[in-house]
């Protein structure tokens, strides 16, 4: 089968939950923002990688879903990365996708607890200093074999505690 051919024909969805499985990350990053209610970001983002000669497979995944963006993953890299980051999109296209054709492997429990997160989210949760202190620690749970997270859970969750102590002497 030539290129032009394979690229018409849609990826097997079962193709597309092992790829996430291998190659996949369901990962939620947690940053500082100063203008937020508590001083930090809660940041959903569902993503996959692949060496830039594999670039028509990442265009084919992001035809599959009608959504995300492919870019480099830095400046000088040979890597490109699919990114989804809209909660909106992850919610309506992504997530019922890896509910009916579910993952098989260990990156289940991360995405079971990235669903967690951002219905946590579109419910509001994290409008409370409760409520986001949760959120952050179900993220802390994720992706255990994965790179460190550049701010420890106690530093975060610290950070909150005095934001909202502030807050309320600031009122007072």
């Amino acid at each position: 089968m030539s290129a032009d051919n394979q690229q018409e024909r849609s990826l097997d969805p079962w193709y597309i939950t092992g790829f996430f499985e291998g190659e996949g990350c369901f990962s939620v990053s947690i940053h500082p923002h100063p203008s937020s209610r508590f001083g930090w970001f809660i940041d959903p983002v569902v993503q996959t990688y692949q060496h830039v000669d594999s670039k028509v497979l990442l265009e084919r995944i992001k035809s599959y879903f009608d959504c995300g963006a492919i870019r480099p993953k830095g400046p000088n890299s040979n890597v490109l990365t699919f990114s989804v980051e809209s909660r909106r999109t992850i919610k309506e296209k992504m997530i019922p996708h890896f509910l009916k054709f579910p993952l098989q492997g260990s990156k289940s429990n991360d995405f079971d607890i990235f669903c967690k997160v951002l219905y946590g989210l579109e419910a509001k949760q994290h409008f409370t200093k409760e409520g986001f202190i949760e959120l952050v620690q179900l993220a802390f749970t994720m992706n255990p074999h994965g790179k460190n997270r550049k701010y420890r859970l106690e530093e975060i969750v610290k950070e909150i505690k005095k934001s909202s102590e502030t807050t309320r002497r600031t009122r007072s």
